[in-house]
């Protein structure tokens, strides 16, 4: 049996009890890719926020076909996961969703290639959303090359590499170029769900599904989840080093020639070992740990915005309020208010 079916009959149930007339009805088609890679959470997600649209009054309904690349019932680890059928059915659909593969993104392109294609083939007028690492499809049918896109911030790296053509963006939660949406992690799906739901309907019903959600229409960058810090899994000895001094010393006024000649290397020598060993610049990493020292003070102490901005080394507090906003995705007294 399905896993899903129980879930069906409830929201078929619950659907028949919002009914709007027939004639005022508009049915969106939208086309959900299974395969043995996703993620059933993913999975479960996206169709529940479409079943959740269709408990809203008014004239916009989703109808969900599940298609697999050969037609068939799909063989997860999870449970058999059954379909509507093969790639035929997207014809004539408005919207197609590939779930998050999590880490088989790879391996979903390598198993699945008559999705790939079909995705590929689609008309342009037809909405995509890849969440999460359901990009690795996406980017495998070729039409991400050239363009902006996102996945978890955690598997961007490969993502990247998988596909250098791609302007991969971590720090995204949200990233559409033309038709193409792809999402950050995990719960990002719902935001890329519900900027689709308002593309093809409109931003009150867009919103009036978020509120029914409990959630935000839109809910900022994932950047405000990603560790600041760079990677220290790496062997330079030297940079870990300057990392740690950078850690310690965040409030003192660094320079490139002082963090050189800490390391005694030169300038671009050092630019380029930094960069290859966290990820980062030099001065991206010392702005990280001063914007994560001004995080923790908005949290526990009750200084003024301007007192925080000079206790981790900024006496321009319009800079640092600049800088807290671009990383963090909201200013420092929001965030203040957010964590207190």
């Amino acid at each position: 049996m399905d896993i899903f079916d129980a879930d069906l009959d409830k929201a078929s149930r619950l659907t028949t009890q919002a009914k709007v007339p027939r004639q005022e009805r508009r049915v969106h088609r939208v086309g959900v890719l299974v395969c043995a890679q996703a993620s059933l959470a993913s999975l479960g997600l996206l169709m529940d926020v479409f079943r959740m649209a269709n408990l809203m009054p008014g004239a916009h309904r989703f109808e969900l076909t599940r298609v697999s690349d050969d037609g068939a019932p799909v063989r997860h680890p999870d449970g058999e996961l059954t379909v509507e059928g093969g790639i035929t059915l997207l014809s004539g659909m408005d919207l197609v969703v590939v779930p998050s593969m999590w880490t088989q993104g790879a391996a979903a392109v390598e198993n699945n290639g008559q999705l790939v294609t079909a995705l590929r083939d689609l008309p342009e007028r037809v909405l995509v959303v890849a969440m999460c690492t359901g990009a690795y499809m996406l980017a495998a049918t070729g039409r991400l090359a050239g363009k902006r896109a996102t996945t978890h911030w955690l598997l961007a790296d490969g993502l990247q590499a998988s596909y250098p053509d791609v302007q991969v963006d971590a720090g995204e939660n949200l990233v559409q170029q033309g038709g193409l949406i792809c999402s950050g992690g995990s719960l990002a799906g719902v935001d890329a769900c519900l900027h689709a739901v308002q593309l093809l309907t409109d931003r009150a019903t867009a919103r009036g599904l978020a509120a029914m959600l409990v959630t935000d229409l839109s809910r900022g960058p994932q950047s405000r989840f990603v560790p600041s810090l760079g990677m220290r899994r790496h062997a330079d000895r030297e940079m870990k080093r300057l990392q740690d001094l950078l850690e310690a010393r965040y409030q003192e006024e660094w320079g490139l020639q002082d963090m050189a000649g800490q390391v005694h290397v030169s300038v671009r020598t050092l630019q380029r070992r930094f960069l290859a060993a966290t990820g980062m610049t030099p001065v991206q990493y010392l702005q990280a740990v001063r914007i994560e020292r001004s995080k923790d003070l908005l949290e526990s102490e009750r200084l003024a915005v301007p007192e925080v901005a000079a206790r981790v080394g900024y006496q321009d507090r319009v800079a640092f309020g600049r800088l807290f906003k671009k990383v963090v995705g909201m200013t420092p007294a929001a965030y203040r208010q957010k964590h207190q």
